[in-house]
């Protein structure tokens, strides 16, 4: 069943679809139509509204769901209403769906619209203040032809008047404040003090505040308490009907005028199931092919939800078939590879282009798959596109940030591993520096070294040559100034093969500032070297993060290109499904 909107906030729009899809037993298929009438001039109306009328008609709507403000004026409203009957081949259902009671229908009152109420009494009303919010629980039926003999009050016109109760034209309600005076045998009274003597001297209680108006029926002219809404059963103007008017916030089967609007969708389709039983039999078959799976499979469940089972997927057209028989609808997608089929068809490769073009750069419409139990919420085209500009501006982002991050994670990569060698020989150093001899010892005991080899640690120069010249048993020495290494990254010159030959326990001579200056920058080299690995774990999560962020984003993406396709793809249908119900009586 489609159902459209007209004059409604997306948010209301939404709640309120919700609230009746609760309610119904089918699935409902809805469109808000957020164009706004409510700046339209009356002169220039029909043009105005003109293509919006048009595009709702195209819908084929089984009920359409309008709000009076959307329309600047009453008149404006009910131009449009006849525009869109008069446009359509098909009985508009309206139902007028109200926020507040008297701020919503006291425009509408200015035309004078019939309330027929559910006990079929019909009333013509223009006064605000004769509808009700409440129910009325009593109020008992009070005559008052002998009690007055003329009242003066304005009319639905605006007509001053002076009439007995005969004379009130039959069903004429009379709000009470527009009755100036009221002419009886003791000569002209207030309407006010009127109605107090008149109630006094009634055996039934009524209040004088429980007054609203006078009731012209056919036996006499009777008290009234006025029209509670929950009593009005529908409107009508003079070329239009308005089927049901309901509360925007009481969307229940505990409000009648509510259950009242479902029971007779719910009849409807009920209706419509019958039909469809019948005429399955008489149902063409469908014949189509689409680029892409996706589309296909949409296709394939819109159909059923239709009562469209006989679909046949078509991958290449026969030449037997250029001519297909009245019993087949051959839905044409795009531009047929046969240059010589002549078949009828269903012309939709101009709608589907256009249902396409904002997805073409906006997903992989081979990476969508159907939800069977999805069901898609409506989406109109202003919001969609803003959703989707907000997706491809926040991809972008993740994708910069991405790439930013794996380059820098390259230059922590190199630099972690430089320093984890460089932590690695530390480690290697610190352990020799251990068994290191002293200097001040090895100068004492220098002729008794026996080492094939020794490493001099030391910041000078001539004091290195001195123990070198005493170490006369010693074969190879080497000697270095550590105070040449200032940074931790400095010790990659530290590490070669040849020093590495030399780290042998007690092969190292060194003075207490050289060891003190490699013991540090070993231990700035360890840490730094955690700290490296840290910053790069850190690195290493902050990538696996976005593209975790990336990857959600994407299956957003999708989700929002599968949404909009569902929905135009559903919309598409439902405009054309007259064509898919029968086969021509010919055929049949």
């Amino acid at each position: 069943m489609q159902l459209v909107g007209i004059g409604f906030a997306r948010s209301q729009w939404n709640s309120l679809v919700t609230q009746l899809q609760r309610l119904v037993s089918h699935q409902l298929n809805t469109k808000l139509f957020d164009h706004s009438l409510s700046d339209v001039e009356s002169e220039r109306a029909v043009d105005g509204f003109q293509d919006a009328a048009d595009e709702i008609v195209k819908l084929k709507p089984d009920w359409l769901l309008f709000s009076p403000v959307a329309f600047k004026t009453p008149e404006i409203c009910l131009e449009f209403l006849e525009e869109l009957q008069n446009k359509s081949d098909k009985i508009f259902h309206f139902v007028l769906v109200i926020d507040d009671l008297h701020h919503d229908l006291s425009a509408l009152l200015k035309l004078q619209p019939v309330f027929e109420l559910i006990n079929k009494m019909q009333l013509k009303l223009s006064a605000p203040e004769l509808l009700l919010t409440h129910h009325i629980r009593s109020f008992p039926r009070i005559r008052l032809d002998t009690d007055f003999q003329t009242m003066d009050y304005t009319n639905n016109y605006g007509i001053l008047v002076r009439q007995s109760a005969n004379d009130v034209p039959l069903n004429t309600l009379i709000p009470f404040n527009n009755i100036q005076k009221i002419e009886t045998k003791n000569g002209n009274l207030s309407p006010e003090i009127w109605l107090q003597d008149f109630l006094l001297k009634q055996d039934k209680v009524v209040h004088p505040e429980q007054v609203v108006g006078i009731l012209r029926e056919e036996k006499g002219c009777y008290l009234f308490p006025g029209i509670p809404f929950n009593s009005i059963q529908c409107l009508k103007f003079e070329n239009i009907k308005v089927e049901h008017l309901i509360h925007f916030d009481e969307c229940t089967l505990k409000n009648p005028p509510c259950k009242r609007f479902i029971e007779n969708m719910n009849r409807e389709h009920k209706e419509w199931l019958k039909e469809k039983d019948i005429k399955q039999k008489n149902m063409p078959r469908i014949h189509f092919f689409a680029k892409f799976k996706i589309v296909n499979s949409l296709l394939k469940k819109l159909f059923k939800e239709i009562g469209q089972t006989n679909v046949k997927l078509v991958t290449k057209m026969n030449p037997a078939e250029e001519h297909l028989p009245d019993t087949v609808r051959w839905i044409k997608l795009a531009d047929s590879q046969e240059k010589n089929f002549n078949a009828d068809s269903i012309d939709w490769s101009n709608d589907l282009n256009q249902i396409l073009a904002p997805l073409r750069q906006f997903v992989d419409l081979n990476d969508l798959q159907n939800d069977i139990n999805s069901v898609a919420l409506p989406i109109p085209q202003l919001e969609f596109e803003k959703m989707r500009q907000d997706l491809i501006r926040e991809e972008a982002a993740l994708k910069t940030t991405i790439q930013q991050s794996e380059s820098a994670n390259m230059l922590y990569t190199q630099e972690r591993n430089v320093l984890k060698k460089i932590a690695s020989f530390s480690k290697i150093l610190l352990e020799a520096l251990t068994t290191s001899k002293n200097w001040e010892d090895a100068l004492e005991s220098a002729p008794k070294f026996t080492q094939p080899k020794v490493l001099l640690l030391c910041e000078d120069e001539n004091i290195a040559a001195d123990l070198n010249l005493k170490l006369t048993e010693v074969q190879r020495k080497l000697w270095i100034n550590p105070f040449k290494f200032q940074q931790a990254e400095d010790l990659t010159q530290f590490n070669s093969k040849m020093i590495s030959s030399y780290l042998k326990p007690e092969a190292l001579i060194i003075t207490t500032a050289a060891r003190t200056h490699l013991e540090h920058l070993c231990r700035q080299a360890l840490v730094q070297s955690e700290n490296a690995e840290t910053v790069l774990n850190e690195q290493n999560k902050k990538i696996t993060d976005v593209k975790t962020d990336l990857a959600l984003l994407q299956n957003n993406k999708k989700s929002l290109a599968l949404r909009w396709l569902h929905v135009s793809l559903k919309q598409l249908l439902y405009r054309d499904r007259h064509l898919f119900q029968e086969l021509p009586q010919k055929a049949a």
